[in-house]
């Protein structure tokens, strides 16, 4: 293997890693270090390890400072360490530091895994799971409704037909029986989802977007929220089922709509943001770039027991919702090989919709 085939191994590699030398001078930061300091790889290299540890954490720091590089180190790890790479950042993460030979250099290899990372693979795992067993019981249930439909609504103009004339207000009550198939009919295909999914065509997220911005903006209870705008004009284009995809942040505006439709919130705002994110992880499979299209707004808090069932069929905290919108949202987006995440606190809630962009130079995801 050639020392260019190595160094992009190591670039895509989720794992942060480094290689310090005896000193514990940063001399190689790879692109998931990066990301998890926030920042860049040349000002990575001007520091020492110990300088993006939190300064409460005194007695690794002078460890760090004080390494011990002789032939029988077998290396060390720490747990639950917080990393302050500057002020305003903070994460924790777990340290594993090896010595590491190669050729006339002397030095150490770190790794760094995130303990919010590693908890997020983990519970969208479960969730997963959950989510996957609620959807197939509830197909199974919709096929199950689904197929006497036909026959109440047949039995029900028949009665019509042949006692209309007999039985007086018959007619009202057959009406009744037929609308009600019909609307269970229509809850039934919701549930099942479309059959025959449409043909992908390249398309621009920011034209879909723009699109259920006029949609939503002619709503009534849209007139005094703000909408925000903050686009990634080098995104490339999609092929996406474009109706679907539109549907799906319909939906999910619509609901940030919902939440802000109250006297409570003085500024209501909605923000629009596109972005590409790199080597994203999702449901187990690496993506090299992906498109994340984040849906903010300044709302209530959606609460960790929520977020848990949010996605499942027949969830919703509407008085007049029948809690299908985000699931078949996800079913939408998961046919396109992405996924949605929710992130909430007391200040913002932000739906992501992570798509993985086809890279052109290997004709895949």
């Amino acid at each position: 293997m050639s020392e260019i085939d190595k160094a992009n191994v190591l670039e895509n590699l989720t794992t942060a890693v480094m290689i310090t030398n005896k000193e514990m001078n940063i001399l190689y930061a790879n692109t998931a270090a990066e990301q998890l300091c926030g920042i860049s790889r040349n000002r990575l290299q001007t520091q020492k390890l110990s300088d993006l540890v939190d300064r409460e954490e005194i007695t690794l720091i002078d460890t760090l400072n004080n390494p011990d590089f002789n032939i029988n180190f077998q290396g060390f790890s720490a747990a639950d360490v917080r990393f302050s790479p500057y002020p305003g950042k903070s994460s924790k993460a777990d340290l594993t530091i090896f010595q590491y030979t190669y050729n006339n250099f002397d030095g150490f290899l770190v790794e760094i895994h995130p303990i919010a990372h590693q908890e997020k693979l983990i519970n969208q795992a479960q969730q997963n799971l959950q989510y996957n067993a609620a959807r197939d019981l509830i197909r199974n249930l919709a096929h199950e409704i689904k197929n006497p439909l036909g026959g109440i609504r047949g039995a029900a103009q028949l009665i019509e037909m042949t006692y209309a004339d007999k039985v007086e207000n018959l007619r009202e009550y057959t009406k009744v029986i037929i609308e009600e198939t019909d609307r269970l009919k229509v809850l039934v295909n919701n549930l099942l989802g479309p059959q025959r999914p449409n043909p992908l065509t390249e398309v621009n997220i920011h034209y879909l977007i723009e699109k259920v911005i006029k949609l939503v903006q002619m709503q009534d209870n849209c007139k005094r929220i703000r909408i925000e705008r903050d686009y990634d004009p080098s995104l490339p284009e999609l092929a996406l089922d474009s109706d679907s995809i539109e549907q799906v942040i319909l939906n999910i505006v619509n609901n940030a709509i919902d939440a802000l439709d109250n006297e409570v919130f003085t500024d209501p705002f909605i923000k629009i943001r596109t972005r590409a994110s790199f080597r994203t992880i999702i449901r187990e499979t690496k993506y090299p770039l992906c498109m994340v299209i984040s849906i903010i707004n300044n709302g209530p808090q959606i609460s960790e027991q929520l977020k848990k069932t949010l996605f499942y069929p027949m969830v919703t905290t509407k008085p007049n919702g029948n809690g299908l919108g985000l699931s078949l949202a996800l079913n939408i987006i998961e046919r396109h090989n992405g996924t949605i995440e929710c992130l909430s606190d007391a200040h913002e809630t932000t739906f992501k919709i992570i798509l993985p962009i086809k890279t052109e130079n290997h004709g895949e995801y």
